[in-house]
């Protein structure tokens, strides 16, 4: 059988939003091949075809308070590459504070929306293609800063996503006893990395505690250190990742959420750009909603998901297992489904169940929760309470990019760095796969409490 559209599309380097990574099952690659509608992942090629493939737009991402750029100013650059965007940070070097701030979504996702579906492709000898998109990226978000004066660069990142910078095998990472390559800090020039020279200066990567516990985990509690001496911080992202810190020991776990927090696989789930819904409420049997920059509803992105089950539960048009009788439709062609439902349910639970366990761990419950992911900003934290992904009696603070702000304070906080090698060093990780009570709170936190 000859190579789908998808794959020769993703071959000649051409970004296509692919969440599934080529299952047929998300929707998403969605191409016009003589000028006939088709999923990218499920048409063979055909040579000499016209295909016309729609660009995703710049999502957006919160990550720290800006101001000014002072001109020539020295500059550093903090970078969070994430599994579905990568969020950038200028830092004024001589006040220490972030002057810019921006980020893009991660054309790796053309490849799948989580690091197992990476990982597979990478397997699949397509490693190659994982790495050009990252320094495609990487390159295209510091061109976007228009500043030559960077002086040092800090990045950060899940482990899968630092191997892929890095160009280095992944295939440890998905055979047990599921063992990186490194976990350490690394540091190179610029050329080296990036095979350029926009830039002439270092590159550090800041260190993870696991393969599935990353330097984005670790660089979040760096942060997070600065705001409590006792809590948990969890990051709602693709990977749900859980940390608990408390009388200076860290433990960490990392739960295979899925990308439904993120909208991944969800049927008129988006990113967080311009006309998602990213906000929801239920009023007289119908949907009212907010998008981002106020355009025209394109879909739904995270927050506005959980935003809509949670209306849902609430109304009990959602039953206590998960029922859902019907489609509901929230605005023109989109739609909010049980499909929909069920990816919420697996991801909401896995978390939870890596919550409690971490939980018992702990002599002294915490009484603060730092939520951190790409979407913590928005996210109405009732909504995570009535679906029972966060426990009710922790104070719940949303952090936002807690992992860029960890990245930023090692850059001109020059204890910063020894603090995280010292942690993750330190660090006890849980493996939930083997963790004797995960099956039984998964199924049990997959209901609702109407």
């Amino acid at each position: 059988m000859g190579k789908t559209v998808l794959e020769a599309l993703q071959n000649a380097g051409t970004y296509i939003d692919a969440p599934c990574g080529g299952a047929g099952t998300c929707g998403k690659c969605l191409v016009q091949v003589n000028g006939v509608p088709c999923l990218a992942c499920q048409t063979q090629e055909v040579e000499g075809a016209d295909i016309v493939v729609g660009h995703s737009a710049d999502f957006t991402v919160l990550t720290a308070d800006v101001t000014e750029v002072r001109k020539d100013a020295p500059l550093g650059m903090a970078i969070d590459i994430g599994t579905t965007t990568i969020a950038f940070a200028l830092v004024d070097l001589e006040s220490g504070k972030p002057v810019f701030s921006h980020g893009i979504v991660n054309s790796q996702r053309a490849l799948g929306a989580d690091v197992i579906s990476r990982i597979k492709a990478a397997d699949d000898g397509k490693l190659d293609i994982l790495n050009s998109y990252i320094i495609d990226d990487i390159l295209r978000g510091i061109k976007a800063c228009n500043v030559s004066n960077i002086r040092k660069i800090f990045v950060t990142g899940n482990t899968t996503m630092l191997h892929i910078l890095m160009n280095v095998s992944l295939h440890s990472l998905g055979q047990y006893p599921f063992t990186p390559e490194f976990i350490s800090v690394q540091k190179q020039t610029f050329k080296q990395i990036f095979k350029s020279d926009l830039l002439d200066c270092e590159v550090t990567l800041l260190p993870g505690i696991s393969t599935y516990v990353g330097a984005d985990v670790a660089a979040g509690v760096l942060h997070c250190n600065t705001l409590s001496d006792s809590y948990l911080l969890v990051d709602l992202g693709t990977n749900g990742e859980i940390a608990l810190f408390s009388e200076g020991q860290l433990i960490g776990t990392a739960t295979a959420a899925g990308p439904a927090f993120e909208a991944g696989n969800m049927s008129s789930g988006v990113g967080s750009i311009p006309g998602a819904i990213f906000k929801a409420s239920y009023e007289e049997n119908k949907f009212e909603y907010e998008t981002i920059s106020e355009a025209s509803p394109v879909g739904i992105c995270g927050s506005g998901i959980l935003d809509i089950a949670a209306q849902l539960v609430k109304h009990e048009i959602i039953d206590e297992a998960g029922g859902l009788d019907d489609d509901i439709t929230i605005a023109p062609n989109i739609n909010f489904t049980q499909k929909d439902v069920r990816e919420l349910q697996l991801a909401k639970s896995a978390v939870r169940a890596g919550i409690e366990i971490l939980l018992e761990e702990c002599e002294t419950r915490p009484n603060k929760l730092y939520l951190a992911g790409g979407f913590g900003h928005n996210l109405n934290l009732e909504s995570a309470l009535i679906l029972g992904i966060l426990p009710k009696d922790i104070e719940v603070h949303a952090v936002g990019n807690s992992a860029l702000m960890g990245c930023i304070r090692a850059i001109f906080d020059e204890t910063a760095l020894d603090e995280i090698i010292d942690l993750t060093a330190k660090a006890k990780e849980i493996n939930l796969s083997v963790h004797p009570k995960f099956n039984d709170l998964f199924m049990e936190y997959m209901m609702f409490e109407n």
